[in-house]
């Protein structure tokens, strides 16, 4: 490889980026003590390093380029007449010496400082993209721990709002049993436990007068799952007939209205008993409480 060719690789010398056979040329020119190459990457590389800092003026490179040209300066002692018979030819080669090395310093030079920038640029850009992906990922992170927090939010309140249901119907209902007993024609009911549930209690409250009939009961374990509690009527002549179903709640209490019994039957009792939920037209199943009018 010709030193020309050698020179324009300085800059790529001084960034580190040789490679391959190249770099092995390189190698083995500097190490060959070329004074010039020497200078020239140094001046480089310290070219490089004012960049990096953004120092203005003339640097290291000016200085090294002028003991260039002054290596290329005709020796004073040559003999006048053989400097008489090559001054035009000197004058010329080194005007066009000196044209195609300010050229080739100057395309080196840009090349560094166009790569130093470069690499700063993408440094920067590296930077910023990381900023930005940790921006997103704390982004999203706050918006799965809103979103977590408004679901909880919606679910406690969806639950306030069943048992505010709950107690507006047991207020109502329990009005309406109030009303049912006070009745001029009112019937009672008491409910006695059996075995199943001998801590349990019940009373119903029956008026033909405000149409409707009243169960309350408390102390009845909650049904397994699939059951659910059904309420009866038994009559001399038509037997055990359906009047409600229900469910008490985590307390074992209910407070529920039913229909009335069958018109013109004698009630002799009411029951309730444990039944596939949707309830059964005939009792099947074990039985809770118990009480006749």
């Amino acid at each position: 490889m010709n030193h020309d060719r050698l020179e324009e690789l300085l800059p790529l010398e001084a960034l580190g980026t040789l490679d391959g056979e190249d770099a092995r040329a390189m190698a083995e020119h500097l190490a060959t003590g070329c004074d010039e190459c020497q200078a020239e990457l140094r001046s480089f590389r310290e070219a490089m390093t004012a960049l990096a800092i953004n120092v203005a003026g003339d640097g290291p490179a000016d200085r090294t380029w002028q003991r260039v040209e002054r290596r290329f300066t005709p020796d004073a002692a040559a003999t006048a007449s053989v400097a008489r018979r090559t001054s035009d030819l000197s004058a010329t080669r080194a005007t066009d010496r000196s044209q195609r090395d300010g050229v080739s310093r100057l395309w080196r030079l840009t090349a560094v400082a166009a790569t130093a920038a470069a690499l700063t640029l993408a440094l920067i850009s590296g930077d910023y993209a990381k900023q930005i992906v940790a921006l997103r990922n704390e982004d999203s992170a706050r918006i799965a721990e809103l979103d977590h927090q408004t679901r909880a939010l919606a679910s406690e309140l969806e639950d306030r709002n069943r048992d505010l249901a709950t107690l507006q119907n047991r207020v109502s209902t329990s009005g309406q049993l109030t009303q049912a007993v006070l009745a001029p024609d009112a019937r009672l009911i008491r409910l006695a436990p059996l075995p199943p549930a001998p801590n349990s209690a019940g009373i119903v409250a029956i008026t033909p007068l405000h149409n409707h009939a009243i169960l309350q009961v408390a102390g009845l374990p909650t049904p397994p799952p699939g059951k659910e509690y059904e309420l009866w009527w038994v009559g001399s002549k038509s037997g055990p007939v359906k009047a409600a179903l229900f469910a008490p709640d985590t307390r074992g209490e209910a407070t529920i209205t039913s229909t009335l019994p069958p018109v013109g039957e004698q009630l002799l009792a009411s029951a309730v008993t444990l039944e596939p939920v949707g309830g059964v037209d005939k009792a099947t199943g074990a039985m809770y409480l118990k009480g006749a009018p």
